[in-house]
């Protein structure tokens, strides 16, 4: 190998495209970012199993960023999960009292007016569950943990009022 170089060589201080990348590769970056934490909004799409698995993934995994996705994952499925309830129990209820209670027609349309709101509340936001987790999914790939939009932080609601949540919070 000769360290002479040609006048058709040009000298180059600029690093080698695998120098360039800001990210390490393959295990280093794994070791950064885990696949659980990347995947945990991908599992928990749907409603109610989605509270179970990003509520599992956020007790028991001991890894800051897969935690950071899963708490994010779990407070967002437990709103989704909460105005599915919310609505049929509205509606279910609402109408089971009407059936049993007599009411004109207008104070019947009054009646339902809020559960109608709930209603399309919860069908936007079934919408918006197949669309953030994806979202979601994206920032971690690229080592952000995302925040859910409009999404309270339920946990340190839990974990600041509560005994409960104080013991687990330190874990």
């Amino acid at each position: 190998m000769s360290t002479n170089t040609s006048p058709t060589d040009s000298p180059s201080n600029e690093p080698s495209p695998s120098e360039q990348s800001s990210t390490p590769p393959g295990p280093a970056l794994l070791a950064e970012r885990s696949l659980l934490g990347i995947f945990v909004h991908f599992f928990a799409i749907v409603p109610l199993w989605g509270v179970l698995v990003a509520g599992l993934v956020y007790r028991f995994s001991s890894h800051e960023f897969t935690r950071a996705n899963a708490r994010n994952a779990f407070n967002w499925q437990l709103l989704v999960t909460g105005s599915i309830a919310a609505t049929l129990l509205g509606v279910f209820g609402l109408s089971a009292l009407v059936d049993r209670v007599a009411l004109p027609g207008l104070i019947e349309t009054l009646v339902f007016l809020p559960v109608l709101a709930v209603m399309i509340l919860m069908f936007a936001l079934t919408w918006l569950n197949f669309i953030f987790p994806f979202v979601a999914m994206g920032k971690a790939i690229f080592g952000g943990a995302w925040n859910y939009l409009f999404v309270p932080d339920f946990l340190r609601l839990v974990a600041t009022r509560t005994r409960f949540g104080q013991k687990y919070s330190n874990n």
